[in-house]
This record gives C-alpha cells, structure tokens and sequence, in this order.
C-alpha cells in the first residue's frame, strides 16, 4: 500500500458526521461522531495501523461511536475498511477529499 493512498478525508453520512483525516506528515485527526480522535499513523504492505490515540469522553444521545474503536484501516479505491483490535472490519468511510494538490 502506498502512503498516497491515504492522505484526505474519509468519512460517512451517519448521524454525527463521523470521519478520519490522513495527512502526509503521518497524523490522522477525526471524530467519531461525537468525540475528537487523534494520533500517528503507519503503513505497512497490506493496512494502514493507528496508533493508541487520544480521544475526549462526551455522551452523545444518538449517535453510535463505532469509529472509536480503529485499530487498522485499508483502502478499496475511494472505500475506507475500518478494523478493530480482534482484526474484524466494523465500517467503513468513503473518500470526500483527497489529499492531491
């Protein structure tokens, strides 16, 4: 997998609006819908793994935090697959800006 692939603004029409941004310097940013989400990036041949990252704690009334629990992602064209720990895919975000200049 090629760094390229990554850079932008994943996200998805959920309630909450949650997304991931991927930014060359291997910083990814987001929100899950709620709640803020920020750490550093790595990637491999095969997946894109987050690091442990930091996140604030609010209560949001309907609106499911699924996007809180990345581990890894890999990209299917303009298809985001958000995995867990257990290795299992738990969604997934579609790319709304690209990182090309």
């Amino acid at each position: 997998m090629l760094k390229q692939e990554i850079i932008g603004t994943w996200e998805s029409a959920e309630k909450g609006s949650p997304f991931l941004s991927f930014s060359a310097d291997g910083r990814v940013s987001g929100s899950d819908g709620c709640n803020g989400i920020s750490t550093d990036y790595v990637v491999t041949n095969e997946e894109i793994v987050l690091q442990e990252f930091a996140s604030t704690r609010k209560a949001c009334q309907g609106v499911d935090d699924w996007l809180r629990g990345v581990r890894s992602v890999t990209v299917d064209g303009t298809t985001l697959h958000v995995v867990n720990k257990a290795g299992e895919e738990i969604g997934q975000l579609q790319l709304v800006k690209d990182g090309a200049p």
